[in-house]
């Protein structure tokens, strides 16, 4: 399956005219590690979370640069509710169909018909001139100007929430 998703990936991102650079390395699971095996200067390395609001079954994607801690009732605030917490493995699963660890923006690709998760997105992210994600398979990074990844985002109809 993990192929699968970086083919599926590479292929939408082709289809669309975006431009990327793939880079094949061992499987890594923390952004520790990945800092430590894929490294692309004047590139943004991200991370992203999948949460739900602690009180409803609303889900959200966040992501934020591999260093920044999530603040889970700052990021809650900007849709209105008290607190995020993390989602289960098996509900992010049933929902993007990847795993902790391969969790990406590209995960959009997987969400079922008529299901759509916004995504809360840091400023730096928005703002870096390349940004870096796993093609849902945490043996493979995809570069991207931010560019393309608005391209992405826009293509798939994605509602985006820009954080501080």
């Amino acid at each position: 399956m993990p192929e699968t998703m970086i083919n599926k990936v590479t292929s939408y991102l082709d289809s669309i005219g975006v431009s990327y650079e793939l880079l094949r390395h061992e499987a890594v699971v923390t952004t520790e590690e990945s800092a430590r095996v894929i490294h692309v200067d004047g590139c943004m390395s991200c991370k992203s979370l999948y949460v739900k609001d602690k009180k409803s079954d609303n889900f959200y994607l966040v992501v934020l640069p591999a260093d920044k801690r999530a603040n889970m009732r700052g990021l809650a605030s900007y849709v209105g509710c008290a607190k995020f917490e993390f989602a289960t493995e098996d509900k992010l699963f049933e929902d993007l169909q990847v795993h902790r660890g391969s969790v990406s923006p590209f995960a959009f690709l997987n969400e079922r018909e008529g299901y759509s998760v916004p995504l809360l997105i840091d400023q730096q992210v928005w703002n870096a001139p390349k940004v870096k994600f796993h093609p849902c398979d945490n043996t493979a990074t995809v570069v991207l100007s931010s560019n393309g990844l608005r391209n992405f985002l826009e293509s798939i109809r994605k509602r985006v929430i820009v954080v501080k």
